[in-house]
């Protein structure tokens, strides 16, 4: 089990790019939010309305990174040359 999931970061890491490993970690970070969020809601009902503030914050953020990210690769970075390794 352990093995497995061993590979399943590594593979992980492997294909994805730093941008995209940042979403990823946004948005399980919120995952862990929102059921925090609910766990403390059995005790407190406020806090947990507050902590879902913070997760819904962080929704926003992450499609905020989306979209900017999207325009910025498609308007910007696609006018650069692609680069090209001087290497023999």
């Amino acid at each position: 089990m352990v093995q497995a999931i061993k590979d399943m970061v590594i593979d992980w890491n492997a294909t994805y790019n730093e941008r995209a490993k940042l979403q990823h970690a946004y948005i399980v970070l919120i995952v862990v939010g929102i059921v925090l969020a609910g766990l403390v809601g059995l005790l407190n009902y406020d806090a947990s309305r507050t902590i879902l503030r913070v997760c819904f914050a962080g929704i926003g953020i992450v499609v905020a990174n989306a979209v900017v990210w999207a325009l910025l690769s498609s308007m910007v970075l696609a006018r650069f040359p692609a680069r090209r390794s001087s290497r023999k």
